[in-house]
């Protein structure tokens, strides 16, 4: 296995909520291949990822989401997950990582359908300078995470301004949760609050128009 994928592990697993992985050769792809995901290609590659969320949003509130909702989280997490990698392993190592070309897949919790496992192929470019390191990665994954939100579609009405301000939002949301600063302001919105006996997450833009 490349060493310096191991240690691109090493580094970034303490800071991340997933468990993270390092593939060698004979490692088949977890169950979801981000780069399927942020292809234009046939189907509905998360519909049933977006059913088993719904379901256990249902379950967990004895209420059903309106549809944009899971559609939302799980954008969300189709962009946290390469957001929150690329902007730890910038941050605490010589790493610059592009989520398009660096082999990530993962897999979802079955029943609750949250993430859980990483896994990653290859460690990317090593860039010496941390200022230069930093908006690398930051370029590599706004330019994937733009691909992959222009070409979500889960079947209900996720307007463009939301799919692609959720790609800077959850940039911005991973670069201040390793740094341990407060949340940020989002221009996008989870629509967690449609959710019967639940209300506005921290940075929410529905909080600014009161």
């Amino acid at each position: 296995m490349d060493e310096s994928l191991s240690a691109l592990v090493r580094v970034v697993q303490p800071h991340l909520l997933w468990q993270v992985v390092a593939a060698d050769d004979n490692s088949p792809d977890l169950p979801l291949v981000w780069s399927h995901l942020a292809s234009a290609g046939p189907g509905d590659p998360t519909a049933r990822w977006r059913a088993a969320f719904s379901a256990a949003t249902e379950r967990y509130y004895r209420s059903p989401p309106p549809p944009a909702m899971p559609a939302a989280f799980v954008l969300q997490w189709c962009l946290e997950l390469p957001a929150a990698l690329t902007a730890t392993a910038a941050l605490f190592g010589p790493w610059s990582l592009d989520p398009r070309t660096i082999g990530l897949s993962f897999a979802v919790e079955p029943s609750a359908a949250y993430p859980t496992t990483l896994q990653v192929r290859s460690a990317g470019a090593l860039v010496a300078d941390p200022g230069q390191r930093l908006e690398s990665a930051r370029a590599a994954y706004l330019d994937a995470g733009r691909e992959l939100a222009a070409n979500f579609r889960p079947g209900v009405n996720l307007g463009r301004h939301q799919r692609l301000a959720m790609v800077e939002d959850l940039w911005e949301m991973s670069v201040a949760r390793v740094r341990r600063r407060p949340p940020v302001e989002r221009d996008s919105c989870c629509y967690l609050y449609a959710v019967p006996g639940t209300h506005e997450c921290a940075g929410c833009p529905r909080l600014r128009r009161r």
